[in-house]
């Protein structure tokens, strides 16, 4: 499945730490610049900078198997 990119500013993040480790895990949606809000599921498998509300993001994503579940992948700082 071919990844995807999207940029813009996270306006919502809801996550929670996984115990044993530093990373967390949950959903977050960004704002493009065209308005549109997409929302991303973010797990283990996830690479990240920030997670967090009010910054501006790059966004490596693609679709989670036959769902409409979108996986983050990568995030970066923009």
């Amino acid at each position: 499945m071919s990844k995807k990119t999207i940029s813009g500013e996270i306006v919502a993040s809801q996550t929670a730490r996984l115990p044993t480790t530093d990373k967390e895990y949950g959903y977050i949606t960004v704002q493009t610049p065209d308005q549109n809000h997409v929302k991303l599921k973010v797990d283990m498998s996830t690479n990240y900078e920030t997670i967090e509300r009010g910054n501006r993001v790059v966004v490596e994503y693609d679709q989670l198997g036959g769902t409409n579940i979108l996986t983050a992948k990568n995030i970066s700082k923009e």
